[in-house]
């Protein structure tokens, strides 16, 4: 049951991806979305590189605010620009002006070398934009390495050459509970379109609820599901 069941959430996340209902399949994504808002808003600018962008699902809010973007995987796919390692980016030094990395270096065998990377490509006065997993399942094994806190990324971005300006939790105890109860309801229904479409309404719901009471409750978030993260 629960390989079918993460069978059928891959579907679902290649089904939604690039759209808005993306980040309503769990409290997860929605408070990581409202985590990542303010910072691609106020910080991404110029040349931008989405490194891991896999199924594009930031590719639209990037590009409001992109002079050009670049979408990189190491699995080609219809949001890729170019297909590559982030432990060994094929660009120039000082490429990017903006450096925009979410969910993808849990899979990087050596996360180190890719934040190097990310510093050598970046302009002088260049942002990375960056999140992590901190409580998550196993996914996208076997390549599913490591979960962060906030002093191991810390360590690492400053062993990288990095200056961090800010790591903040996004979402706590309320989302990571509902992202288990909405992970078996739109998983588990993802396979029959009528149940499918009924059951998405009302997950939406749950999800933007206990998104709300993540927001109000549990401020140190010591279940923090994810971090958000700026740096120079």
């Amino acid at each position: 049951m629960y390989k079918s069941l993460k069978e059928r959430g891959r579907a679902a996340s290649d089904y939604y991806a690039g759209r808005e209902d993306y980040f309503y399949l769990s409290p997860a994504g929605l408070t990581l979305l409202r985590g990542l808002e303010p910072l691609v808003r106020d910080y991404c600018r110029g040349r931008v590189l989405d490194a891991g962008a896999g199924r594009g699902a930031y590719r639209d809010l990037l590009l409001r605010h992109a002079d050009t973007y670049v979408g990189m995987d190491i699995g080609g796919s219809s949001a890729t620009t170019v297909v590559g390692d982030a432990q060994r980016l094929p660009f120039a030094d000082a490429s990017f002006d903006t450096v925009f990395c979410s969910q993808v270096l849990e899979h990087v065998p050596e996360p180190w070398l890719a934040l190097a990377e990310f510093r050598r490509v970046l302009r002088p006065g260049g942002k990375l934009i960056l999140s992590v997993p901190h409580i998550s399942w196993l996914h996208n094994e076997p390549h599913d390495y490591y979960r962060y806190t906030r002093h191991g990324l810390s360590f690492l971005l400053g062993r990288s050459g990095f200056t961090v300006a800010s790591i903040n939790p996004a979402g706590g105890l309320f989302s990571l509970l509902g992202h288990i109860l909405s992970s078996v309801v739109v998983n588990g229904t993802f396979g029959f379109p009528l149940a499918r479409r009924v059951f998405f309404v009302l997950n939406k719901l749950l999800v933007k609820g206990l998104a709300m009471i993540d927001g109000k409750v549990e401020k140190n978030k010591v279940f923090a599901l994810n971090y958000v993260v700026l740096a120079e």
